[in-house]
């Protein structure tokens, strides 16, 4: 009927190219586009903090291994001690008992040492570079005939089976510098030990 009034509300619409659209659709799409936008912002906002977050765990780490050995390798400024691991490194396990003693336990922190550097290189904390120095470090101690027995009869069965997979690997590798050359690893058998 023409004359009589309709009962139904009018919808609002959009022109949009002379093509009726539904301005709640419109809203609907805008919000949905937005949305979108936003989740791709935080997505590459979370990547950039992780990229930091790893660069500051890499370099807390090796802060934490420099510091770790710095303060074992005070234990070399005492003559006897470095004396007992100059000597381990020729002649371990056939030595006098204290000097034993303070060998195996220097080379304990050695490869303790080496072991922590493992773990955070295995768990990507480490880089490449660094961790090559401390796997080549430890391994030219293990070359040494001192440290093969030592490494044999003691460090090969208490340490964990990669770690070891890897110092053997890195022995069987070769090109290892001779540490007994090392001025504060060679000694002279005549001079006092305090």
């Amino acid at each position: 009927m023409r004359g009589s009034r309709s009962t139904s509300r009018p919808r609002l619409r959009l022109v949009w190219y002379r093509k009726e659209i539904p301005i709640f659709e419109t809203l609907g799409n805008l919000g949905d586009f937005i949305g979108g936008l936003a989740v791709v912002v935080t997505l590459v906002y979370l990547a950039l903090q992780i990229r930091q977050n790893t660069a500051a765990l890499r370099t807390a780490s090796r802060q934490e291994i420099v510091s770790g050995y710095r303060d074992a390798n005070r234990l070399w400024l005492h003559p006897g001690a470095a004396r007992a691991y100059a000597r381990g490194v020729r002649e371990f396990p056939d030595m006098p008992f204290d000097e034993l003693s303070l060998f195996g336990t220097m080379f304990n922190d050695q490869a303790l040492f080496f072991q922590g550097a493992f773990a955070l290189y295995e768990s990507g904390q480490l880089e490449e570079e660094t961790y090559q120095a401390y796997l080549t470090w430890f391994t030219a101690n293990v070359a040494t005939p001192g440290g093969l027995a030592w490494w044999n009869e003691v460090g090969r069965p208490i340490f964990t089976p990669r770690m070891v997979a890897a110092v053997d690997a890195r022995l069987a590798a070769g090109e290892l510098p001779d540490i007994r050359q090392l001025a504060f690893i060679s000694f002279d058998e005549s001079s006092p030990v305090e």
